[in-house]
């Protein structure tokens, strides 16, 4: 079985309702063109040019803070 890394807000540190499944090719980008806000902060943020390799390095433990 595939783990599920959480996504959350870096601002708040809450949790955005949802998640990301590693596909295993490390030079494949994540999550490219979605922009996603947050809707305690309202702020909006988006990945650009990340691969799934530097994505899975900014992990703090199954969460990934945007």
């Amino acid at each position: 079985m595939k783990r599920k890394i959480n996504i959350h807000c870096r601002k708040d540190r809450k949790g955005l309702r949802m998640s990301y499944t590693p596909t295993g090719d490390g030079k494949s980008l994540v999550l490219q063109g979605i922009t996603i806000s947050c809707p305690y902060c309202k702020e909006a943020r988006s990945l650009h040019n990340m691969t799934e390799e530097m994505f899975l390095e900014k992990l703090v433990g199954d969460k990934f803070f945007i």
